[in-house]
């Protein structure tokens, strides 16, 4: 388990000059934007401060660091505002059993497979609540702005908000996700296994670096026997004890200085918290997630990241 420090703006950590005027201003915006709703004008000053200062432990991502370096809470166009909306699809208003969450920021062409998404499960014959986000970021209510500069915490900081609202399952689908098998019997998969998350084809030890793995209490060397999951689609049964303290313990790793700085974060790190906790071997089978010109009998879903990339 990792040990939570307060964030330290140090050499060692994140570096006290890149980040000073970010915290500067975190520490000092106003009530409404810490806890509770940010404004759009203050979201702006955000989004400025994330894209104009310097991070060199950004570095760290390799391959993905350009994606954090340009990442958009608020689009560009006047347009192109933060968007919530909440969807109860064939259950009362007050049920809170079964919750589906999904987040776009205004990159490429996120937003238009979060529109795509929501459609498809608004129609589909799923019973139970959608949550969805088109940039902002998610339960500003308890302070996990203050999380907006780690590299794609939005997922985990959207999970603590549903466990707050009481919901007792909750499905997290990338906006790149198209749904294949019936969404009901994938909740039934979680309320029995504890959660749902699918394996990769490859351990995390490609897409480590020491200091990542040290914040989970690991040489590099080890992280090569770990198998990595797939953070496309998550699905966390809160009532089930093991499965919820996955969420309080990834919260954790992104709050750590460390744990979320690798070419795959989030995705690693959960899988770092799935090995400690010996579930790995409970993940899913990769072929179970196919795309749109690779289907079999076991699909379950379809990634279709064409849909959400920018064409060039």
């Amino acid at each position: 388990m990792i040990v939570h420090d307060r964030i330290r703006l140090t050499a060692s950590s994140q570096p006290f000059f890149s980040l000073l005027l970010l915290w500067s201003f975190l520490l000092n915006a106003s009530e409404d934007f810490y806890s509770f709703n940010p404004s759009i004008e203050e979201y702006r000053k955000l989004q400025w401060i994330l894209s104009h200062t310097d991070r060199p432990i950004l570095a760290r991502l390799k391959d993905t660091e350009h994606i954090l370096r340009n990442f958009k809470l608020i689009g560009e166009s006047p347009h192109e505002l933060p968007e919530a909306g909440h969807l109860f699809i064939n259950v009362p208003e007050d049920e809170r059993e079964n919750c589906i969450i999904t987040y776009a920021s205004f990159n490429e062409r996120y937003p238009r497979g979060l529109r795509r998404l929501v459609k498809i499960i608004g129609a589909s014959d799923f019973r139970g609540h959608l949550y969805y986000r088109l940039g902002g970021w998610p339960n500003c209510a308890t302070g996990d702005l203050s999380l907006a500069y780690v590299p794609f915490a939005f997922k985990v900081c959207f999970f603590r908000e549903m466990q707050k609202l009481g919901y007792k399952r909750v499905l997290w689908l990338d906006s790149s996700i198209l749904p294949f098998a019936n969404l009901n019997s994938i909740f039934e998969r979680i309320q029995r296994d504890g959660f749902f998350v699918q394996a990769n084809s490859h351990s995390i030890g490609p897409y480590m670096n020491e200091e990542t793995a040290a914040a989970f209490g690991f040489s590099l060397q080890e992280t090569f026997s770990i198998p990595s999951c797939s953070a496309a689609i998550i699905g966390i049964d809160f009532t089930h004890e093991k499965a919820a303290s996955l969420i309080e313990e990834w919260y954790l790793a992104a709050k750590h200085p460390d744990a979320f700085y690798s070419p795959r974060s989030d995705q690693t790190a959960f899988s770092l918290l799935l090995y400690r906790k010996e579930l790995s071997s409970l993940m899913t089978p990769l072929k179970t997630l196919g795309d749109p010109n690779n289907v079999c009998k076991e699909t379950l879903f379809l990634m279709d990241r064409k849909y959400v990339k920018t064409q060039k």
